[in-house]
C-alpha cells in the first residue's frame, strides 16, 4: 500500500527530528567518552530492533569514504570536519575498537586545537604591540622632521 505523501513528509521530519536529538546528545556529552557512547547506544538500539539491518554495511562502506572525502576537503572552504566526524561517528557505531581509538584521538586533537588557538591569541597580541610601536616610532620621527626641519 503507497504512502501518503503528507505521511511520508510527516515521517521523514520526524527522522530528521530524531537525528538532529542523537547529534546534540553525542556533542553535549564529554570528549573521550564520545564515541564509545555512541557505539554503546547504536549496540543497544539495534538489539532493540530500531535500526534497520541494511544499516551496519551502509555504515561500514560510507564511514570510511567520508573520513576520507573530509580530509581531501580540508583544504577548501567547507565542513571538512564535520565530514570527518559524521564518517567517524559512523564507524563508532559499529567497531568499539575504533570508537576508543576515536575518543583517545578527540583529546589529543582537542588539546592540540586549544594551544593553537592560545597561541593565534599570542600573536594577535604581538601583533597588535608591534603596530602601536610602529605608530608610535612614526609619530615621533614625523614630530621630530616638523619641528627640525
Amino acid at each position: 500500500m503507497p504512502v501518503a505523501p503528507r505521511e511520508y513528509i510527516k515521517r521523514a521530519v520526524q527522522k530528521i527530528r530524531e537525528v538532529w536529538r542523537h547529534w546534540r546528545t553525542f556533542r553535549e556529552i564529554d570528549a573521550g567518552h564520545r564515541y564509545q557512547a555512541r557505539y554503546h547506544l547504536h549496540q543497544r538500539r539495534t538489539r532493540r530492533g530500531l535500526v534497520s539491518r541494511y544499516w551496519k554495511p551502509v555504515s561500514l562502506i560510507c564511514g570510511p569514504i567520508l573520513i576520507f572525502a573530509g580530509f581531501l576537503f580540508i583544504p577548501t572552504p567547507g565542513p571538512s570536519y564535520l565530514i570527518i566526524a559524521i564518517g567517524m561517528w559512523l564507524l563508532a557505531g559499529e567497531i568499539l575498537a575504533l570508537a576508543r581509538i576515536f575518543d583517545k584521538v578527540g583529546v589529543r586533537l582537542g588539546r592540540v586545537w586549544h594551544r593553537i588557538k592560545d597561541l593565534w591569541h599570542a600573536l594577535h597580541v604581538v601583533v597588535k604591540v608591534m603596530i602601536v610601536c610602529a605608530l608610535a616610532i612614526l609619530l615621533i620621527h614625523t614630530v621630530y622632521a616638523l619641528f627640525d626641519g
